[in-house]
């Protein structure tokens, strides 16, 4: 019997995370925040803030404490833009604007493109090392000739730089780049591209990365990959969501959100 349970639970350890309960339908007629626990993501976004640089939305905004359904915040007027309910399904629509020097858009100063992207902010970091670290999404790429869909990000260093960064192509492949230099491209350091599975643009799918006993791995529903890592770094988030790589506008529909980190979870509604 010991030895049973034994290979039950090393079986257990080697399967994807998925949420304890099967998820309530989404509402379209809820804003993002009443169908998804947003109350530990800040959003980022490619609207002007008054200064010139990225409108970045507070958990307490998007979730708007237990009324997320009606407050929760999203693009103003009728024509939403950037961030809102898709009104056939309740998934969750982010779109960012494909950024050139002809098609200049808002984004941060230290990056060439644009983005409509969560950011954990509870926890703001958390250590590699841990036991568990796992972030879960399911989502429907519509548009993007390339776009990065999930993030880890380093916390703690020196370098403000992903870790890894999980890109989508409108030819359904799916590739996580891992950084191979703590600096990235500002030391001149290439990503070690490594593919995850093809998923046709309009198809939903999941994928879901853990960074855990120092750990790195991901996968495209539910098949899992041990990833190469080049360095370390003392903390981590996740990011999730749009960060447009292209000129070309991107659109992507998130179904499913999930975090966990050493037992705690954060679950759709």
């Amino acid at each position: 019997m010991h030895l049973l349970a034994s290979s039950y639970n090393a079986l257990l350890a080697t399967l994807p995370f998925f949420p304890s309960r099967v998820a309530a339908a989404l509402n379209p007629s809820c804003r993002p925040g009443g169908n998804f626990d947003l109350s530990k993501w800040a959003l980022e976004t490619p609207i002007d803030n008054g200064n010139g640089q990225p409108l970045v939305i507070s958990a307490a905004s998007l979730s708007a404490g237990n009324d997320g359904c009606k407050n929760g915040w999203q693009d103003k007027g009728s024509n939403h833009q950037w961030f809102f309910t898709e009104s056939t399904d309740g998934s969750m629509v982010m779109k960012a604007p494909g950024y050139s020097k002809d098609h200049p858009c808002i984004k941060w100063s230290g990056s060439n493109h644009c983005r409509t992207e969560f950011r954990e902010t509870s926890p703001t970091s958390w250590p590699p090392s841990a036991t568990t670290n796992r972030l879960h999404v399911k989502l429907v790429g519509i548009r993007g000739r390339n776009v990065c869909i999930g993030q880890v990000f380093q916390v703690g260093s020196s370098a403000n730089k992903p870790f890894a960064e999980l890109y989508y192509h409108d030819d359904g492949t799916v590739v996580i780049g891992v950084a191979t230099c703590q600096g990235g491209a500002n030391d001149g350091c290439d990503q070690d591209m490594q593919p995850l599975g093809v998923v046709a643009l309009g198809t939903a799918f999941t994928y879901d990365i853990w960074f855990e006993g120092n750990v790195l791995k991901a996968g495209v529903n539910g098949q899992m990959k041990t990833l190469k890592t080049y360095f370390t770094t003392p903390g981590a988030m996740f990011k999730v969501g749009n960060y447009n790589q292209g000129t070309d506008d991107a659109s992507v529909h998130i179904l499913e959100l999930t975090t966990q980190h050493d037992g705690k979870k954060s679950s759709d509604l």
